[in-house]
């Protein structure tokens, strides 16, 4: 006899996890003066707010780099217009989770100037750990549910022949996060209260857990 079934499990994770984006954005009317402040604004950001938080340039991956020549068409006169040239860096921060930290970092960045717009996200360090826990536990109940059809037809259990399943695809992230448009409210909420921004974010932010699930389809044999 075979038996086929599925097995399923779900766990809400809480995010061990930072992930910072960074982008960069200056625009010039040279491409000398955009590279020039460009690079600029990004050592002031290294040097103002990523060491004064302990962390090191090396901290900060680069996954995106350019310096383009900006053009808009207007169609009313056909011509093409030239809006200088425009410095562009994308970036990631990663460390492990810490509410201070990040409460420290949005502060930071709202003080100073030519801050680079930021999104910050929570997730899962050891995905990859979570995925196989969570198999094993849809394998154990996909295991429970063919017992239990086997002895309802008499039968004794054997061996799993067959599984298959598809690992849920996609990014492991919170759907808490908090953007660069809100540091800009965060500042002035710092100025104007003897709390510092901090304290505010540690007490009153706490970023939702994860929700994740697997499916697995074993085939078994019952005699």
């Amino acid at each position: 006899m075979e038996i086929m079934v599925q097995g399923m499990a779900k766990k809400l994770y809480k995010p061990d996890e930072v992930n910072i984006r960074i982008d960069f954005y200056t625009n010039k009317e040279t491409y000398e003066e955009a590279l020039a402040k460009g690079v600029q604004n990004v050592e002031s950001f290294v040097k103002d707010v990523l060491e004064k938080l302990d962390f090191s340039k090396e901290d900060m991956k680069t996954n995106s780099f350019s310096v383009i020549e900006e053009k808009r068409y207007d169609y009313e006169t056909k011509k093409e217009i030239k809006l200088g040239f425009s410095y562009r860096q994308s970036a990631l921060v990663k460390f492990d989770y810490s509410m201070e930290r990040v409460a420290k970092f949005i502060e930071k960045t709202a003080e100073i100037e030519n801050a680079p717009k930021c999104r910050i996200t929570f997730e899962i360090k050891d995905i990859e750990k979570v995925k196989n826990e969570l198999l094993a536990e849809a394998y154990s109940k996909a295991k429970e549910k063919a017992q239990i059809i086997a002895m309802a037809a008499g039968k004794n259990l054997r061996d799993c022949v067959k599984t298959d399943f598809k690992p849920f695809e996609g990014t492991y992230f919170s759907n808490s996060s908090i953007d660069s448009s809100d540091f800009d409210a965060t500042a002035v909420h710092y100025k104007m209260s003897e709390r510092s921004a901090s304290e505010k974010i540690i007490n009153t932010f706490t970023p939702e857990d994860i929700e994740i699930s697997e499916n697995i389809y074993c085939l078994w044999l019952a005699e």
